[in-house]
């Protein structure tokens, strides 16, 4: 019961396709949690009707809706999704931990140990799946996978920049945090709402992790 759980709202104007249904966590812009789901009818936060989202491991024994002895968190907006589109809850009395997070497959890299004192791995760029294919020469190089390109063509340009850094230069930490967050959410389940209950990331925990991240002592 250490993982937490995502209610999902189910508003009656959803139209979804019986032959192709939708699942909940896509709907509400967590595709990433998809795997090993499973979903029960509930009623959640502000006495609303939609779907309870768990991963039930062995030794589970409770799942669903308990406001008494769980913590629900809205989700906050992004991009174009509205806010609320789904609630994280989390038990009050075990909150999560790196190993009740970690996903069945993770990427190496460097454990750094992150703002509620445990030791996370950060995977690095070096660790990406790749492949090889033919350059504009015709020579064979390698390739890093289409699903890991965006990551580490900005660890690429993340690198640069602590290469060249010097003591008084600011960094933005809004960025670097963000840029960290999506890289640690490869090795484990997370959103945005339980990397912020868990307060994993200060200053010194986003810089320390996108040095691990790009490889960079």
């Amino acid at each position: 019961m250490a993982r937490f759980q995502i209610f999902v709202p189910h508003t009656d104007d959803q139209q979804v396709n019986d032959m192709a249904p939708i699942n909940p966590l896509t709907r509400a812009g967590l595709v990433n949690l998809v795997a090993g789901s499973s979903a029960q009818l509930a009623v959640g936060p502000e006495d609303q009707k939609g779907v309870i989202i768990s991963w039930v491991t062995p030794g589970d024994t409770i799942t669903g809706y308990h406001p008494e002895q769980q913590t629900w968190i809205p989700a906050a907006p992004r991009d174009e999704l509205a806010a609320k589109r789904y609630w994280v809850g989390i038990w009050n009395d075990k909150k999560p931990t790196p190993n009740d997070l970690k996903r069945n497959t993770q990427h190496p890299g460097r454990m750094v140990v992150l703002g509620d004192g445990q030791e996370w791995m950060i995977p690095n760029v070096g660790s990406f799946p790749n492949y090889f294919g033919l350059d504009n020469y015709g020579k064979w190089v390698s390739y890093v996978r289409d699903e890991y390109r965006e990551c580490f063509d900005e660890a690429m340009r993340w690198r640069e920049v602590l290469d060249t850094l010097r003591e008084g230069d600011a960094l933005d930490f809004g960025d670097v945090f963000e840029y960290v967050a999506n890289a640690l959410s490869l090795n484990y389940m997370l959103t945005g709402e339980v990397i912020s209950e868990l307060k994993l990331f200060g200053q010194s925990e986003s810089l320390n992790s996108l040095c691990a991240v790009c490889e960079v002592r």
